[in-house]
């Protein structure tokens, strides 16, 4: 008797044993829950319909829990399809017994779609203008979409939902400022926080990179903070453009950078940009500046261009006020390579510099005032090993240093002070 009630206890336990295994890694699939994940997809919005495959049932046996989940489901908003890979939900064993599916969470996932498939289908949910702006602006890209939702006792969706996914070859033309495209990143969206990361996108040709960048929504706008850098890469006038350094006299041919940059920014709902806050570092292997007709006309041996090498700079810009602290090499006479250190402010039309260079050598053109000074002079006023400083400020233009100069034959010590301010000049 005792043999017989072991074996059939063995049999028994080996029957739950291989059934437990089953159910937990193959499942079993049925269609008899259909209508119910129906009815809780409704209470997120009567206007949803889905057409859903058959459910398979898989076990966790250490939660007491089983996952429902189907595979290849479409959803259909104001008839406007959107194709899920699959949705899934947990139900507990006595929701089962009960033939009963009574779960407050469900998970779903997109298949790779449209990213304007998508924007058209939420447009269909709700009537935005904003979506429409962004309907416009977003090209092309594909996006797929991990979305986990609670629904409360009354059937209401609760704010605690996440949702994750990935951006792959998107492409934006920002209200013709400028077009981004190959934009790939991961993103992690919850209530009024939305984190990218892993981001990577082109523009005028130049990649960029940033770990990460959050954006928070407040009231009717959104801020936006991150941090960008990209590798060494050629500079162009629209870059310039982009960040808003439109210097007239700036050349970028041949030109090579790279920067670390950090921003914020806030955007209102009809996309309109404001509060822009950069600070940048940006390396500069070559830059040309076309010079100023006001220091030819002192300086006749000065080159027509230039020519900036190996700078570093850090650039701040606030409140339409840019700013940028620099220093690096200056060659302004052929084959001689001077030190340089600058500050440049503009706001609007009014722009300053001021700078501080040690000259090997310079010649200053003699001028008429200075006959008063120096009636012996040459034609042209040789200094050397000279510390310049020079301040521009909209139509200011002053030069004050020491050094060495020679007005005849020897070279003597001077200090000076020279200023012209519109036709007036002062020495």
């Amino acid at each position: 008797m005792k043999n017989n009630f072991l074996k059939y206890f063995t049999l028994l336990f080996s029957v739950l044993v291989i059934s437990i295994v089953y159910l937990s890694t193959v499942g079993i699939e049925t269609d008899k829950f259909n209508d119910q994940i129906k009815k809780r997809v409704l209470l997120i919005n009567k206007k949803i319909d889905i057409d859903l495959k058959k459910i398979k049932l898989t076990l966790d046996p250490f939660r007491l829990k089983i996952f429902a989940k189907t595979v290849g489901t479409t959803v259909y908003f104001a008839k406007r399809p959107l194709a899920l890979e699959s949705i899934k939900t947990q139900v507990s064993l006595n929701s089962l017994i009960k033939n009963k599916i009574s779960s407050s969470n469900i998970e779903l996932k997109t298949k790779s779609i449209l990213l304007n498939d998508l924007i058209k289908f939420i447009r269909t949910t709700t009537n935005k203008p904003e979506l429409l702006i962004l309907e416009k602006i977003v090209k092309k890209g594909h996006i797929i979409i991990d979305l986990s939702l609670n629904i409360d006792e009354n059937g209401k969706l609760k704010n605690d939902y996440i949702i994750e996914g990935l951006i792959k070859d998107g492409s934006i033309n920002f209200l013709d400022r400028a077009i981004f495209k190959n934009i790939n990143f991961n993103f992690n969206f919850q209530k009024d926080n939305y984190d990218f990361y892993e981001i990577n996108f082109k523009t005028e040709e130049v990649n960029f990179i940033s770990k990460k960048l959050n954006v928070k929504k407040k009231k009717n706008s959104f801020l936006i903070d991150a941090i960008v850098e990209n590798d060494q890469s050629s500079l162009n006038s629209n870059i310039l453009n982009l960040l808003n350094l439109n210097f007239e006299n700036i050349i970028v041919d041949d030109a090579k950078f790279k920067t670390n940059n950090e921003f914020s920014l806030e955007i209102d709902e009809k996309f309109k940009v404001k509060n822009i806050i950069l600070n940048s570092d940006i390396n500069i292997t070559q830059l040309k500046y076309k010079n100023l007709k006001i220091i030819n006309k002192y300086f006749s041996e000065v080159d027509d261009i230039i020519l900036l090498d190996n700078h570093k700079l850090n650039l701040n810009y606030k409140d339409k006020n840019l700013s940028i602290n620099g220093g690096g090499q200056i060659q302004i006479n052929t084959g001689e390579i001077d030190e340089i250190k600058y500050f440049i402010n503009k706001k609007d039309k009014d722009l300053r510099i001021d700078s501080e260079i040690f000259l090997k050598n310079i010649v200053l053109e003699q001028q008429d005032f200075l006959k008063i000074f120096f009636p012996q002079a040459n034609e042209n006023i040789n200094f050397n090993n000279h510390k310049l400083k020079i301040n521009f400020n909209n139509n200011t233009l002053t030069f004050s240093g020491s050094g060495k100069f020679k007005i005849d034959k020897d070279f003597d010590e001077i200090d000076y002070f020279i200023e012209k301010n519109d036709n007036k000049l002062s020495f």
